[in-house]
C-alpha cells in the first residue's frame, strides 16, 4: 500500500478544497499532514474530513517552527508505516487513480525507475478541475519537455504517453528505501524554496535512476485566485532573486554528474548565467505576453461565434 505526505502550512483554505481528494485515492490507506509551524485550523479541518474516511490511517505532525517543505517531506517520510510514499502539495487535487496508476508504472518499469509522476494541470480563475483537464489535454505549449541547459522541465509541454526525464513536478510516487537514502535537503527552506522538490529527483537521476511522466494521471492545481499564501506569492524581485540563489546551490551539488549522464557539454558558469537570464525573463516578461496571448485568443474565438451566429 502507500503513504500519501502533504507538507502544509497555514493552508486551511486550500485544503478544504483538494483534501477530500486524497481520501479516495486507490492503494492509499495513510495520509500524513506535517504542519510546518503553521497555526491555522489546519488541523480542525484535516479531523473533519478524515472522520469521514476510518478506513485510511490519518495522521497530523507538526514542527513546532518552520522547517521547510523538504524537512517536512523527511519528517513524513519518518513515520510513514508503507513501502511506496506518493507526495502531493497542499494546493493541488489528486484524480483518483492517481497512486494506483503511479505505483503499476513504477512496478513495471523496474529497479531503474526511481519515481513517477502524473501530469500537472494549472486551473484558470473560474475554471472547473474538469474543464481544466480537458484544455489541458496532452500539453498546452508545443516544443520539448526539458529544457537541458536551464535543468527545467516545462510543464505544459505537449506529449504522449510516458517520458523518461530528470526531473518532473512535486507530485511524485517512489519508494521509501530511496528516500531513507537520498533524503530531500532541508536547505530550500528559505524564500520561495526553488527547487526543493527537484533536490531529490536529481538526486535520483545523478544515481543512474529515470524519473518517468506519465499522461495517465493529473494533478490539478488551484487557480491563483485560491491560493492567497505561499513562495509564489512573494514579491517578483525577491523570487528571481531566492531562485537564481537556489540554482547555484543545486548546481553546486548536481551539475557535474548530471551535464555529464546527460551529455551535456555547457560548463556550469554558462549553465547558471543562462539560468539567471531565464528567471528575469520568466518572471518579468513572460507573464504579460501570455496575457496578451490569452487575450487574442479570447478575442479569436468571439470572432468565430460572432461569424457562426451571423
Amino acid at each position: 500500500m502507500i503513504t500519501l505526505i502533504v507538507p502544509t502550512r497555514n493552508r486551511a483554505h486550500t485544503l478544504r478544497l483538494v483534501a477530500p481528494s486524497y481520501f479516495v485515492l486507490d492503494g492509499v490507506d495513510e495520509v500524513i499532514f506535517v504542519i510546518d509551524g503553521g497555526d491555522d485550523e489546519t488541523p480542525q479541518l484535516v479531523e473533519r474530513i478524515a472522520a469521514g474516511h476510518p478506513a485510511v490511517r490519518t495522521r497530523i505532525l507538526r514542527h513546532a517552527v518552520r522547517l521547510g517543505a523538504a524537512q517536512s517531506r523527511n519528517t513524513g517520510v519518518a513515520a510513514s508505516s508503507n513501502d511506496f510514499i506518493l507526495f502531493c502539495d497542499d494546493d493541488e487535487y489528486l484524480e483518483a487513480g492517481y497512486a494506483r496508476i503511479c505505483l503499476q508504472k513504477l512496478r513495471d518499469l523496474g529497479a531503474g525507475v526511481g519515481a513517477v509522476s502524473g501530469r500537472r494541470v494549472y486551473m484558470e480563475n473560474g475554471e472547473t478541475p474538469a474543464r481544466s483537464l480537458h484544455r489541458f489535454g496532452h500539453g498546452v505549449r508545443p516544443g520539448k519537455a526539458f529544457r537541458p541547459l536551464l535543468c527545467e522541465y516545462v510543464n505544459g509541454a505537449r506529449f504522449t504517453g510516458d517520458i523518461k526525464l530528470p526531473l518532473t513536478n512535486a507530485v511524485i510516487l517512489t519508494h521509501k528505501h530511496l528516500l531513507q537514502c537520498f533524503p530531500y535537503d532541508p536547505t530550500y527552506a528559505r524564500g520561495n524554496g526553488y527547487r526543493e522538490e527537484s533536490d531529490f529527483q536529481m538526486n535520483l537521476y545523478t544515481h543512474g535512476y529515470d524519473i518517468v511522466v506519465s499522461n495517465d494521471c493529473h494533478s490539478i492545481h488551484l487557480p491563483p485566485a485560491l491560493v492567497r499564501t505561499g513562495g509564489q506569492r512573494t514579491q517578483t524581485f525577491r523570487r528571481i532573486c531566492w531562485s537564481i540563489y537556489y540554482t547555484h546551490y543545486f548546481f553546486a551539488k548536481y551539475y557535474v554528474p548530471y551535464a555529464a549522464r546527460l551529455g551535456l557539454l555547457a560548463p556550469r558558469w554558462l549553465a547558471e548565467i543562462a539560468f539567471a537570464v531565464f528567471a528575469v525573463y520568466r518572471e518579468t516578461v513572460r507573464p504579460p505576453l501570455y496575457a496578451l496571448a490569452k487575450w487574442g485568443l479570447r478575442q479569436r474565438r468571439r470572432w468565430v461565434e460572432r461569424a457562426i451566429s451571423a
